[in-house]
């Protein structure tokens, strides 16, 4: 049986395969290169945080009016 092209899969695509053949540790690392190659999320500031709480307090107290 030939083995799938990890390179060519998305992310999605290698998770389920990964879903059907677990120990299939080469699928596993290319699913990690993939997912360790994407940006680094952002990061907050604490002011920010301040803010998004705000608008979250603001959006339930609209929902529960």
């Amino acid at each position: 049986m030939n083995k799938p092209q990890f390179a060519a899969m998305s992310k999605v695509e290698l998770k389920r395969y990964l879903l059907e053949n677990r120990n299939d540790t080469e699928a596993f690392h290319a699913l990690m290169d993939k997912i360790n190659a994407e940006p680094n999320p952002k990061f907050y500031t604490i002011d920010e945080i301040g803010e998004l709480e705000k608008l979250i307090e603001a959006k339930r107290t609209r929902e529960n009016l």
